[in-house]
C-alpha cells in the first residue's frame, strides 16, 4: 500500500470526525504530578471465566462508569499463558480487535478483552463510545487514564495469581499508551506489545488534526488552554518514557505514515526504554488493521522469539 494512501486514510478518518457536533469542552488545568495509578491494589475479584463476559468494579469506579468489563477467550492448542488485549479509543465493538484476540489465542494464551473505561457499555448514556475519554478537561481525562491504568494492574495480577504461564499486554493506539503506563507499575508483564501509541500527547494536541479539535472546542467554550509549554508539562505524567518498564519485554510497533498518533513520541519511548522498535511504512489506522507483517511480528513476540 503507498505511502500516499496511508496518509489519507488517516486524515480521512479525522476530517470525517471533524464534521461531527460536539459541544464546546472548556479548558480545566491539571497539575504536572504523577498519575495516581501506581498504588496498592484493592482486594482481587474472582478472575474471569475462560470464555465469555466478564463484569466486575472497577478499582477505580467513576460515576455512571464503576464496573470493569472485559471479554474472555480461550486459548487455541497448548496453554501458553495471559493476554490482556487493550482495544483503541473510539472502539465501535469489540469485534474490530477480534482479529487481534484470534492471533493472541492461536498463540496459545488465553485473551482477556477489556472495553476502556468511557467505551461501548460503559460510555456515558446518549454518546458515542469513547467520546467522554478525550477532552481538553484534564482532571476528567487523568481520572480516565487512571481508571484503565489500574484495570490493567488488576487484570495483570489475577493472570499471575492463577499460575499458569506467562502474562503480558498488547494494547493498540490510546490503549497502547494506557499499556505503556501499566508496562512500569510494580506488577511485572512478561511481555507488553505496544501498537502505534501516542506516546507525546503534547505533540498531538500540538501537531494533529485530532488535537486541533479538542483545542478548538475549549476556545468555542471561552476556556482556551494554556500555551504548548505550560500544556505539555500539565500532559508531562501521561508519558510512559519518564518511567522505568517493569515488563521483561518490550516491542513498540509504529507507523511510518501515522498522521494520528506521530511516531516521534514512540520512537523514543522505545528508545528511553531499550525496548525493540518497529517500523512499517503504514499509517495510524492501516498499521493496526491491515499490516500482515506486524501480525507476523505480533505473533512472533508473544511466542517469545527475538525479533
Amino acid at each position: 500500500m503507498a505511502p500516499l494512501l496511508d496518509r489519507a486514510i488517516d486524515g480521512f478518518a479525522m476530517w470525517t470526525e471533524d464534521r461531527r457536533a460536539r459541544p464546546a469542552v472548556g479548558f480545566r488545568a491539571a497539575p504536572g504530578v504523577p498519575l495516581d495509578c501506581f498504588g496498592p491494589l484493592p482486594v482481587l475479584p474472582a478472575a474471569p471465566p475462560r470464555e465469555g463476559d466478564w463484569l466486575e468494579e472497577s478499582p477505580r469506579p467513576a460515576p455512571g462508569d464503576d464496573r470493569m468489563a472485559v471479554h474472555a477467550r480461550a486459548a487455541r492448542g497448548a496453554r501458553r499463558g495471559t493476554a490482556i488485549l487493550v482495544p483503541p479509543w473510539k472502539v465501535p465493538r469489540l469485534a474490530v480487535v477480534a482479529g487481534y484476540a484470534r492471533l493472541l489465542a492461536r498463540a496459545g494464551l488465553d485473551v482477556w478483552t477489556l472495553v476502556p473505561p468511557r467505551h461501548l457499555q460503559r460510555s456515558p448514556p446518549g454518546t458515542r463510545s469513547g467520546e467522554g475519554f478525550v477532552s481538553p478537561d484534564l482532571p476528567a481525562l487523568r481520572g480516565a487514564f487512571e481508571q484503565l491504568v489500574l484495570e490493567i494492574r488488576v487484570l495483570t495480577a489475577l493472570a499471575r495469581a492463577r499460575g499458569e504461564g506467562s502474562v503480558g499486554v498488547v494494547g493498540l493506539s490510546l490503549g497502547a499508551l494506557a499499556a505503556a503506563l501499566a508496562a512500569t507499575a510494580p506488577e511485572p508483564l512478561d511481555f507488553a506489545a505496544l501498537v502505534a501509541p501516542p506516546a507525546d500527547l503534547a505533540a498531538v494536541f500540538a501537531g494533529t488534526r485530532i488535537g486541533r479539535r479538542y483545542l478548538a472546542l475549549a476556545r468555542r467554550a471561552g476556556a482556551p488552554a494554556p500555551p504548548p509549554d505550560a500544556l505539555s508539562r500539565m500532559l508531562a505524567p501521561f508519558r510512559a518514557d519518564a518511567r522505568r518498564p517493569t515488563a521483561r519485554r518490550v516491542l513498540v510497533a509504529v507507523g511510518r505514515e501515522d498522521r494520528i498518533a506521530l511516531s516521534a513520541g514512540a520512537l523514543g519511548l522505545a528508545a528511553a526504554w531499550g525496548a525493540t522498535a518497529r517500523s512499517y511504512p503504514r499509517g495510524h489506522l492501516t498499521l493496526i488493521f491491515a499490516c500482515r507483517t506486524l501480525r507476523r511480528d505480533l505473533a512472533r513476540f508473544v511466542a517469545g522469539a527475538d525479533l
